[in-house]
């Protein structure tokens, strides 16, 4: 009796623990907190700018920028940035990333390296890093994941000599795919950070 009553209880408590816990998602973005993308509304970049140079630029609930479908022609503004774009040769840059993660692989360093030689060539020129992500996880997490995977190529940049006063990021998480439809050879190609290069608007 005492047995079954021990065993009862600790089904009890198995029970109990495993609705306060939760279970393990395997899809990224569908529970905890994420942090906010640093150009969403009242979530100013610390020490840089956002989109309009106010600290709250585009997020996904606004109109897209009216240069959305033709931002990647030289001469183009990008409202989110300020910058305006400039044809460099080896630009833009495609760096890609693996599942789920911010973490620069050792296969993408000679892209730094080459970016980064040409920004300390070209002082007087802003690299603009975008985040982007693949279709899985909820919007705001893959913005946010955006947002770091730029600030990430931002630190490889840093490390190599660049002044961050000439770095912008921004992150358009799952909003602007290279590729569209599903299944990993797709998404491979969408978990990526595009660097370009312009002049300051303002």
């Amino acid at each position: 009796m005492k047995i079954a009553s021990r065993l009862s209880a600790a089904v009890v408590l198995l029970s109990a623990m495993t609705i306060l816990t939760g279970c393990a998602d395997p899809e990224p973005g569908k529970g905890g907190t994420i942090p906010p993308a640093w150009d969403e509304p009242g979530t100013p970049r610390v020490g840089g700018m956002g989109g309009n140079g106010l600290g709250n630029g585009w997020n996904a609930t606004d109109e897209k920028p009216s240069d959305w479908t033709s931002g990647a022609n030289d001469g183009a503004l990008d409202e989110r940035t300020g910058v305006r774009r400039v044809a460099a040769p080896g630009f833009p840059k495609t760096l890609y990333f693996g599942f789920d993660t911010d973490r620069v692989s050792g296969s993408e360093m000679g892209k730094i390296a080459e970016a980064a030689a040409f920004m300390k060539s070209n002082p007087n020129l802003v690299l603009v890093i975008e985040g982007h992500c693949d279709e899985r996880g909820t919007e705001e997490y893959n913005r946010a994941l955006g947002e770091r995977r730029a600030r990430a190529v931002e630190a490889k940049m840093s490390e190599n000599g660049v002044d961050l006063a000439n770095i912008r990021t921004v992150s358009y998480g799952e909003d602007k795919p290279e590729v569209t439809g599903s299944g990993e050879s797709v998404w491979s190609q969408n978990r990526r950070a595009v660097l370009w290069v312009g002049k300051a608007a303002n």
